[in-house]
């Protein structure tokens, strides 16, 4: 064994010895570039103000309106009405559909490789820390603020307990949407061929759905239906919840797979 050789094999072997190495330092830089940077602002902003017009729309359209009639003012019909379509699934998208390709851009996706740091730990970690700030301000800040909209607007509180539990079942949609952006971000360099990959399986269920409705039930694209149905006491499917389970394994190990053959 030469010298250099017997320098690298213990830092090989340590770098090798654990999965996720390097963890924690990683999380806090991509926590930080989130804050720092305008992606949580604008996720929030735009997930406030959509949640915030939805909740108000039967109180703002005037009573002589046609449909005006089959309008709720139940606040929490109407805070949790929004979240019922894709709105914010387009959201998640377009705000983590970077995540990988401009670190591939710039280099320092294959700088931070150079470090104590494992590449399942980087894949982790930026799913992480998009889950957390995501989480934050893009379904609980936005929930919160509507509610309390909905309760001046309304006049009556909304069920707390319906309205929490979905915040706390919608976190399965950016789940979902960010492990995918972060999987297809390991094979495709292009921010562009990502988005339209995750788009084009955002929309393609539901058409196929027409034909076969069993598509929807174990999409996890219906994954916030599901969240909806539970929250609210409706009927819902467990080939949803299992579709998405699968989904999020598949999309973890196939993102491994492709990230550990890559070359920097």
């Amino acid at each position: 064994m030469t010298a250099e050789t017997a320098t690298l094999a213990p830092v090989v072997s340590h770098r090798q010895g654990s999965l996720f190495l390097g963890f924690g330092t990683v999380f806090r830089k991509e926590v930080a570039e989130w804050v720092r940077g305008r992606r949580a602002l604008i996720v929030g902003g735009v997930s406030i103000a959509f949640a915030a017009l939805t909740t108000i729309i039967p109180f703002i359209v005037p009573k002589d309106s046609p449909g005006a009639a089959a309008l709720s003012m139940d606040p929490t019909f109407n805070v949790l009405a929004g979240w019922s379509g894709l709105t914010f699934q387009i959201v998640a998208v377009l705000a983590t559909m970077s995540l990988m390709s401009t670190e591939r851009d710039r280099g320092t996706l294959g700088w931070n490789l150079t470090n104590p740091v494992s590449r399942t730990s980087i894949l982790a970690a930026k799913w992480a820390a998009a889950m957390v700030v995501y989480g934050a301000v893009g379904v609980f800040l936005p929930i919160a603020i509507s509610a309390a909209i909905g309760t001046v607007v309304y006049g009556a509180v909304p069920e707390l307990g319906t309205v929490g539990l979905f915040a706390l079942l919608y976190l399965t949609v950016p789940a979902f949407y960010i492990g995918l952006m972060v999987a297809l971000g390991t094979g495709l360099k292009a921010t562009a061929g990502i988005a339209g990959i995750g788009f084009l399986i955002m929309f393609l269920p539901s058409g196929f759905g027409a034909l076969l409705p069993i598509i929807n039930e174990v999409s996890p694209t219906s994954i916030g239906a599901w969240a909806m149905a539970i929250a609210t006491g409706a009927p819902a499917s467990v080939l949803t919840i299992g579709g998405w389970i699968v989904a999020l394994m598949v999309l973890a190990v196939g993102a491994k797979i492709v990230f550990d053959r890559q070359e920097f």
